[in-house]
């Protein structure tokens, strides 16, 4: 059998039996060719493949066969189906940059938990995960016995308001046509704010409901009460359904504006001093990989994270298409930190590199369709630019945009092999 592929860096070493390489290599040659295999097997799963090095020995029967995958083949239609742009390794003035871990974070005061006020069942639901509701669009309607109970106590002390208000009215004429005495009109006004008392305890136990005599007493009446959105914006959690019982306790729909978002990244305290109100940020997301989101710092916090020795810094994104989501997480690049001055360094697009194996490498064209990989080890990152210690000279030409498209085709060539 043959050993199992072992993988390094980018180069994929295996060994092959004699008996078995040799009987390979044989059918292979006879049906299209060693060469033209290497070509096919290049070219196939979506247009592209790994292109295996000759062995050491050339080949030959009598010793065992080794090689490396080492580079992508692309025949002229797959080249010209994945569109590739291309970028010299060259060296470039990159100014200074600090890159942070961040988190996409909603604002708070676009950011509501709608759940009751008072214990009753679920009877409509209104809306899903997604929809997007304008301030005080109704959510959710529930019936709730204490509703039902309170609109009735309303109800009742209105109904004493009026009767202590028009007694309140006769006495005072009765009082002042001098018919009735000075008690008696004492005793009407105590009356009336007594009713007058009672009314707005009552409104206040329905407002504290959920429920109002403004937004329909009649609703109230049969125990129903609406939750309205308290703002604008989109809804990013349900947790109801119709025949739940809740609680006053318990969270069901939550509303999120995703118009803006805050970015909260964090920056060590040794990095600190470089940082200021004002900066220019680069934010990516994994989502959107080789897409960048411009920003400014808005905020530092003023205090320090006790465990990681690090402080928050909030920058507000622009999110009018409703892309980004809270709670993807981010790269946060800081452009114009005072680290060190711009330094001429070789350079090529942060798009160009790939990992591969657990280490960063590139994708260097030698010939039309042919692509050698190439680990690579990384310095400074300026911008869109990020240095290259080793790996490439100036000069090389790199797939800038597609790369991962090439990887893929690499990972499925290597598993290929492996089978």
């Amino acid at each position: 059998m043959s050993a199992p592929a072992v993988v390094s860096g980018v180069r994929f070493q295996w060994l092959v039996h004699e008996s078995i390489g040799t009987r390979m290599l044989k059918m292979l040659s006879r049906s299209i060719g060693f060469l033209s295999f290497a070509t096919l097997l290049a070219v196939s799963g979506c247009g592209g493949g790994a292109e295996p090095a000759e062995d050491a020995e050339g080949g030959s029967e009598g010793g065992e066969v080794s090689g490396a995958i080492d580079r992508v083949v692309l025949g002229p239609e797959a080249l010209s189906s994945l569109n590739l742009e291309y970028a010299r390794a060259e060296v470039r003035n990159l100014a200074p940059s600090l890159e942070v871990p961040a988190e996409i974070v909603p604002i708070p005061d676009r950011h509501a938990t709608v759940g009751p006020r008072v214990a009753g069942r679920v009877s409509t639901v209104g809306v899903n995960v997604g929809d997007e509701v304008e301030r005080a669009t109704p959510l959710i309607v529930m019936e709730s016995v204490d509703v039902g109970r309170a609109a009735a106590d309303y109800i009742g002390a209105e109904a004493e308001m009026s009767v202590a208000e028009q007694a309140l009215l006769r006495a005072r004429r009765l009082h002042e046509q001098r018919i009735s005495s000075q008690q008696a009109l004492e005793r009407a006004e105590a009356a009336f704010a007594a009713a007058d008392a009672n009314l707005r305890a009552a409104d206040a136990r329905l407002r504290a409901f959920g429920a109002s005599p403004a937004n329909g007493l009649a609703e109230a009446a049969q125990g129903r009460v609406t939750l309205a959105s308290p703002i604008a914006g989109t809804v990013t959690a349900r947790s109801a359904h119709v025949g739940q019982w809740v609680e006053p306790s318990e969270v069901i729909i939550e509303v999120v504006g995703l118009d803006s978002l805050w970015l909260k990244a964090s920056v060590y305290e040794r990095d600190l001093r470089y940082i200021e109100v004002g900066q220019r940020v680069q934010v990516e997301v994994r989502a959107y990989p080789g897409e960048v989101f411009e920003c400014v710092i808005r905020t530092i916090e003023s205090t320090m994270d006790e465990q990681t020795r690090s402080a928050l810094v909030r920058v507000t994104l622009a999110n009018p298409d409703h892309r980004l989501r809270p709670g993807m997480f981010a790269t946060a690049r800081i452009m114009g930190t005072h680290a060190h001055d711009a330094r001429e360094l070789l350079a090529v697009p942060r798009s160009a590199i790939e990992e591969i194996d657990g280490h960063p490498a590139a994708f260097v064209r030698v010939d039309e369709g042919v692509f050698e990989v190439r680990s690579v080890h990384l310095g400074e990152y300026g911008g869109e630019f990020v240095e290259i210690l080793n790996g490439l000279e100036e000069g090389d030409e790199v797939v800038a945009d597609g790369s991962f498209l090439l990887k893929g085709q690499l990972l499925r060539s290597t598993l290929g092999e492996d089978e």
